[in-house]
């Protein structure tokens, strides 16, 4: 038998070999077919794990009587297909059906709908947020409202993590934001465990801090024009402290003063939160410490008395416009008070005449060098007024 007749003789026993061995090929794979099965279900992507398990397609329904061909990007592991289930309506719960070409037995998952009953609150008086209808949840999420990015945070207060949070949002309420919150999904594992979708978005809006509140030193009276409702922060007690209308220096910054040390003091004021109110933005006023008393007496540099002809003579010896002392009289049973005092400025080394009506004898005259209000805008730094030095009216026996 010449080639060409051997070929054409093996040719059909060659095909009907073929079509032999496909025969039990196909009923291997129904064989091992099983029932499909659903995987992961992300409900931040909106995709989930469809497994065919051996089916060549899989079909998915919502009723059970149209069926549709599960398409989309098909996994290598495990021979899955990664489902779009972006159409399945979050307002309700949702049960879509699966069935394989091989395997016709109907699978079920039933996909759970939004909920809807979360509320956030801002307590604006002390910076904390209270969630409710969350009690199951150990996290929530937030971003800024036109961010992209959600942040996950414990629900736990005390956790560093929240702190940080509050801290940011301190941040943003200086310029004003607006943020969302959600408690954030549990992600499904299979049909029996679906987890749960993120709930609904709640919107609150931080108001803009008010400016801080205009905070002056009277330099000469040495008080602060402070109200009820601002606070000031204590470095000692690690505190907001609640101002007292008109605080003296001495108690708001009591350092600053000679008798007490001298130092410099850079205070922060605020105007206080309230229910409706967060806290202001932050004044801060820088307070140099107190310059010492001028000394007094016959050979003093700054200042000197003596009587004549029944009258006290009061010599300022190095006044001038741009170096001012002051003195005020006290009569014999008032009371000096640094802060209510009146004292009578003197910017020159004439001598001053007192008679003995203005101050009679007892009287106790109590000098200082004149303070300086600040004036930001001469570039000019606040300078109180000095410690004060006092001598008392004895006028000589005629």
């Amino acid at each position: 038998m010449n080639s060409k007749n051997k070929k054409l003789f093996l040719a059909p026993i060659l095909i009907a070999f073929g079509l032999l061995l496909l025969i039990p090929i196909a009923k291997i794979s129904a064989a091992e077919a099983k029932p499909v099965s659903v995987g992961k279900i992300d409900y931040d992507t909106l995709t989930m794990y469809v497994y065919t398990n051996n089916n060549t397609i899989v079909y998915y329904s919502t009723d059970k009587t149209t069926w549709y061909e599960v398409e989309g990007n098909k996994a290598t592991e495990n021979d899955a297909f990664l489902m779009d289930i972006s159409w399945v309506s979050s307002s309700e719960d949702i049960t879509l059906y699966f069935k394989g070409e091989n395997d016709k037995t109907i699978q079920n998952v039933t996909l759970p709908s939004k909920d809807t009953s979360l509320k956030v609150r801002y307590d604006k008086s002390d910076n904390t947020f209270d969630f409710e209808n969350c009690d199951a949840a150990t996290h929530f999420e937030w971003k800024k409202a036109n961010d992209y990015v959600w942040n996950k945070v414990p629900l736990d207060m005390k956790s560093a993590s929240y702190q940080s949070f509050l801290k940011t949002i301190e941040g943003l309420l200086v310029k004003g934001a607006k943020v969302s919150f959600r408690i954030p999904q549990t992600v499904g594992t299979n049909a029996s465990n679906v987890g749960a979708r993120p709930s609904k978005e709640v919107n609150i809006t931080l108001a803009k801090r008010a400016n801080a509140p205009a905070v002056k030193v009277n330099a000469n009276k040495l008080m602060l024009n402070t109200t009820l409702s601002m606070e000031y922060f204590s470095d000692k007690k690690n505190a907001w402290i609640e101002c007292d209308k008109n605080m003296t220096v001495e108690d708001i910054a009591p350092t600053t003063l000679f008798r007490n040390g001298s130092k410099s003091v850079t205070l922060k004021i605020r105007t206080a939160a309230t229910a409706n109110k967060a806290y202001s933005k932050t004044a801060f006023l820088k307070i140099n410490g107190q310059a010492g008393a001028p000394t007094i007496g016959d050979n003093s540099k700054d200042v000197s008395y003596y009587y004549q002809n029944g009258k006290l003579m009061l010599q300022f010896n190095n006044a001038s416009k741009t170096d001012v002392y002051s003195y005020a009289i006290v009569k014999p049973g008032s009371t000096f008070n640094e802060t209510t005092t009146a004292f009578t400025m003197m910017n020159t080394n004439k001598a001053k005449t007192i008679t003995s009506t203005t101050a009679p004898e007892g009287s106790v005259i109590y000098i200082r060098k004149q303070g300086i209000n600040e004036n930001a805008t001469k570039g000019i730094e606040l300078q109180l007024a000095s410690e004060v030095s006092s001598f008392k009216v004895t006028y000589p026996k005629q």
